[in-house]
């Protein structure tokens, strides 16, 4: 009878440990202790923000909040796929003959649901609101609908294009295109202000470029200085808006440079006149005309 209360009392406390450090596991302390350039990079921004008094909501999420499906609410499978991914990290640590344990290092991935969590209206509402534009967006406004999206994700375009389509399975699905992701997440058009500095960088940068990249990312962040999110660039929109037949279905073309096509453009700039549109392609005329001057004139 001891014996059994032992064992009930050892397991109690076993549970107790393991829930503790499963909870640990997604605090951005503990994130931070690894990430250390990007936590550098938060705290410089979110002082800066403050500063400057420029509202950023994200601040005040943990990393796992994002990074972890399920985190936002708080459920217990995120916890333990937060301490899944502390195991698979320093377990090779400890002994550097084993390899990471296969597919549960994906914490890089961001569900839309984290993004839903808070962003109801991302299913709903069709245009990005006036005060959240750079102020060139202003005057011509931006739509995304992003409901048609969301429910393509989950039906048709997601059997081809996610690479992850069994939910179940961590292996992906080698019928996919290694190269692509999802990009009918919300991920796939909105980058992260908490890692807009390591555009384009795999590995951890030295000093003095980590200083030029943080000075870089918020001149490009600070054109949306509301929540200083990054708005979709015109190169992303032509990843799928790119003028090409898919299936039978011809994909109308985002090319805000020399788009000749005033019903393509008012899809996405909802709020642009023909006035406008006229008046940017004499500019961009002019300035097309301009530059073969100087092409001519330097042969």
């Amino acid at each position: 009878m001891a014996r059994a209360s032992i064992y009930v009392i050892a397991a109690a406390v076993a549970l107790v440990v393991l829930l503790s450090l499963a909870d640990l596991s997604t605090r951005s302390e503990t994130c931070m202790a690894c990430h250390t350039q990007e936590a550098a990079y938060a705290k410089w921004m979110a002082d800066k923000l403050k500063v400057e008094k420029k509202g950023f909501a994200h601040e005040l999420i943990s990393c796992a909040g994002c990074h972890f499906r399920g985190a936002a609410e708080g459920t217990i499978a995120s916890r333990f796929r937060g301490l899944l991914h502390a195991v698979t990290y320093l377990v090779p640590q400890i002994d550097p003959r084993r390899p990471l344990a296969p597919g549960m290092l994906k914490a890089e991935h961001i569900a839309s649901e984290n993004c839903q969590y808070c962003h109801l209206g991302s299913i709903r509402r069709k245009a990005v609101w006036i005060k959240d534009l750079p102020e060139g967006l202003k005057k011509i406004g931006l739509a995304m609908d992003h409901r048609k999206h969301v429910l393509a994700r989950e039906d048709t375009c997601a059997k081809c294009h996610e690479r992850y389509k069994e939910k179940e399975k961590l292996q992906a699905d080698k019928e996919v295109n290694y190269a692509e992701v999802n990009h009918l997440s919300c991920a796939a058009c909105h980058t992260r202000a908490s890692h807009a500095y390591r555009s384009d960088w795999m590995f951890p940068l030295s000093e003095k470029d980590f200083t030029l990249a943080r000075e870089d990312a918020w001149r490009k962040l600070s054109t949306n200085p509301r929540w200083m999110v990054a708005i979709p660039t015109e190169q992303t929109c032509k990843r799928c808006h790119n003028g090409k037949i898919h299936f039978k279905t011809v994909i109308f073309l985002a090319d805000c440079a020399r788009g000749a096509n005033y019903d393509d453009c008012v899809k996405c700039h909802p709020l642009m006149t023909r006035e406008f549109f006229d008046e940017h392609r004499r500019k961009r005329s002019g300035l097309t005309a301009a530059r073969g001057r100087t092409a001519a004139d330097d042969g």
